[in-house]
């Protein structure tokens, strides 16, 4: 039997192993407290990363494969590297636009064999550099980015997509529904091998607000009738056109007229004259005008050429084509087990007319039907679920990726996330870490953990609200409560929103919020760390706060920031202090044993972390005011062992002590806008001299 297909039979029964898994994480669970934090994460990446376009050369996996060595002095455990598979614009994809799942930068397609991070080649003699454990250094783990609910594709991918049309030519059933148009601009609507003779092509709106200005109703409408192709000419409609025989002379093959839906009776009306023998090519895109800029629009406001008279026949229902980029083909693919698929509309929502596009939502919620982001796959098709499982298996076995960051889970149900992972083979008789990006509240993102998990599957989840309360506390001066930060975040939720530590991730920062000066951490990047790195939960480093790489914002590069270079030092101690020291249950001091003085709460914070079979622990202490604060503290409340009458010592600073009382209580401090990190005397180790490079 070959290799993955015993690992689909094996997948076959993976809900009868998971139950002994289970068991035994639970026999195992009371002894978390005894072993250290070696914990850390890494997102190896940013957004748009440095590649050599012009020369097709990306070298991103070499530079990680470089930097393996540094990775795990620092005491990195894992590393959460971009999506692998060539992406439909070539070299300068960041991965997210999917096109072919097996090509990992060793085909020549979309005007390069490497994608934007490398060679497939390069890209495994990284996974080896993070797995050599030559000299006793530890493996380090390597997840991949995946994206399981969208594809890619541009012109070369068209074809007649009758689902589609039938779904734009339904729209006045629509209307009100819980439908969601086909983006305008992603179809092009074809008359092929049209015979010689005028065309009136009557342009109809819906979806429309009709209650905003017209201005807000604007389109481009582009026809080709000679094979000229497209160009940048441009004129406006003329009025009257009312769609009765009151048509706009169209001024050229190739050209564009920009043009208003002015209500909701109003059709545009067009006329051309093709030679015959040519197709005729429309394009329609929506815009908006503000004063004198002609913008993009929303595309979802439809536009349709809802009847196009010839000869006295409506050719709009019978001859004209709605062409889509959703017919995916490849080079053929030579490697062991790679799948010579390909790919067209009926994969893709809407797959027929029974299916439909929905929205964003009110608020959260799962949207599996919902055209995001390219060709959005039909995640409740067997087939298709079948590729995805097949091409996950794929990854870990031949690729030896150790686990997986799942993109935009919000896309796709419960169950689809969960078959997936499910029939991924296990690793050393668990499964694979799995990471789900679910941008949510606390209660979508543990409803999404918690029905994986009854699926029968594991995934653990980024804790965005606590990126969101870290973020505030770094960027916002003395006028941040610290008590927030008592039930901050998924793992010390108090509303009913909790998960346990095994199964969030936290961080700081990402590729998505680095790319977005309105989310950044501003200032201060070493408070949020000093919570991240002494708390529960996997904390994941940001590859430009290590490094000190300057963020851009993607759409307007005139904000941008830098990361100072004292964030690195500090963050490498953080990570030496909570392999040595922390490694299980937690205590918000700052809330429980009458602290004093109890004003000075919303300005220190305090914390008691359980430490491991060699260590008591520490009390952490984040102070978010200009000057030197602490608090009193019992520092041995009900549960806890008792430091009556111990010494501590600043893990940081070894000149810094402090005497805890005979009844439990000791002062404890940090600098202005810093921190401290006490811990008992006689456990005291110096940090660990980290590389610097």
């Amino acid at each position: 039997m070959k290799r993955l297909d015993l690992h689909l039979l094996l997948a076959f029964f993976a809900p009868l192993f998971l139950k002994k898994h289970i068991l035994l994480f639970l026999i195992s669970f009371g002894t978390v407290s005894l072993m250290a934090q070696n914990d850390v994460m890494l997102q190896a990446f940013y957004w748009d990363v440095p590649v050599n376009a012009e020369q097709k050369d990306g070298f991103w996996w070499d530079n990680l494969s470089n930097k393996a060595p540094a990775f795990k002095k620092m005491g990195i455990t894992a590393i959460w590297v971009p999506p692998p598979s060539k992406g439909n614009w070539g070299i300068i994809d960041m991965g997210y636009g999917l096109y072919d799942h097996y090509d990992l930068g060793n085909y020549n397609q979309k005007g390069s064999v490497e994608t934007r991070f490398g060679s497939r080649s390069e890209l495994e003699s990284m996974m080896a550099a993070m797995h050599d454990t030559a000299h006793q250094q530890p493996k380090i783990e390597v997840y991949a980015d995946i994206i399981l609910n969208h594809m890619y594709g541009s012109g070369e991918n068209a074809e007649a997509n009758p689902a589609v049309k039938q779904y734009v030519f339904d729209e006045a059933f629509r209307n009100g529904s819980q439908f969601t148009p086909y983006p305008t601009n992603e179809i092009t609507w074809i008359i092929p091998n049209a015979t010689a003779g005028d065309y009136y092509i009557k342009i109809k709106g819906y979806c429309l607000d009709f209650n905003a200005p017209a201005a807000t109703r604007g389109y481009d409408l582009q026809i080709d009738y000679q094979q000229t192709g497209f160009n940048q000419n441009y004129s406006w409609e003329a009025e009257l056109n009312g769609g009765q025989g009151q048509a706009n002379n169209f001024p050229a093959s190739g050209e564009t007229v920009r043009a208003f839906i002015d209500d909701i009776n109003d059709i545009d009306e067009f006329k051309i004259t093709a030679p015959g023998g040519e197709n005729i090519i429309i394009k329609i895109t929506s815009r908006v005008q503000s004063e004198d800029e002609w913008n993009w629009g929303d595309q979802t406001k439809g536009y349709y050429p809802y009847e196009i008279g010839h000869n006295g026949k409506n050719l709009a229902s019978s001859v004209l084509e709605a062409h889509t980029n959703t017919a995916l083909s490849y080079p053929v693919h030579t490697g062991p087990f790679e799948q010579n698929w390909t790919w067209n509309y009926s994969h893709f929502h809407p797959v027929d007319d029974n299916d439909w596009l929905g929205d964003w939502g009110e608020s959260d919620e799962i949207i599996p039907n919902t055209k995001g982001y390219g060709n959005d796959l039909n995640t409740f098709s067997e087939e298709v679920q079948q590729r995805m499982n097949t091409w996950g298996i794929w990854l870990a076995d031949m690729i030896k990726f150790d686990g997986f960051r799942l993109d935009f889970v919000r896309g796709f149900q419960e169950s689809y996330a969960a078959n997936w992972i499910n029939n991924l083979p296990p690793k050393n008789d668990q499964q694979r870490f799995i990471v789900s990006e679910y941008w949510g509240s606390e209660k979508t993102i543990q409803n999404w953990v918690n029905t994986v998990n009854s699926h029968g599957a594991k995934s653990s989840a980024f804790d965005f609200p606590l990126k969101t309360v870290l973020t505030e506390l770094c960027n916002t001066d003395s006028g941040f409560d610290m008590s927030r930060l008592n039930h901050a975040g998924l793992v010390r939720n108090s509303e009913g929103s909790h998960l346990p530590a095994s199964s969030v991730v936290t961080f700081l920062e990402n590729h998505d919020t680095g790319k977005e000066h309105d989310k950044w951490v501003t200032k201060d990047w070493h408070l949020g760390y000093a919570y991240l790195l002494t708390h529960e939960g996997r904390p994941c480093l940001f590859y430009p706060h290590l490094y000190g790489v300057q963020l851009y914002d993607y759409e307007n590069p005139v904000h941008n920031i830098d990361i100072p270079d004292s964030l690195k030092k500090e963050l490498l101690n953080l990570i030496s202090i909570r392999s040595t020291y922390l490694g299980g249950s937690l205590t918000v001091l700052s809330q429980v044993g009458a602290p004093y003085p109890a004003k000075d709460v919303s300005d220190v914070y305090v914390a008691r972390r359980a430490g491991n079979k060699d260590k008591e622990g520490a009390i952490i202490v984040i102070n978010n005011c200009d000057t030197v604060k602490g608090l009193w503290v019992d520092s041995s409340p009900e549960g806890w062992s008792l430091w009556a009458d111990k010494t501590l010592v600043n893990a940081l600073d070894h000149t810094q002590f402090t005497k805890v009382n005979q009844d439990g209580r000791v002062w404890i401090e940090a600098p202005a806008r810093s921190y401290s990190i006490y811990v008992l005397n006689e456990d005291f180790e110096p940090l660990a001299n980290h590389p610097g490079n």
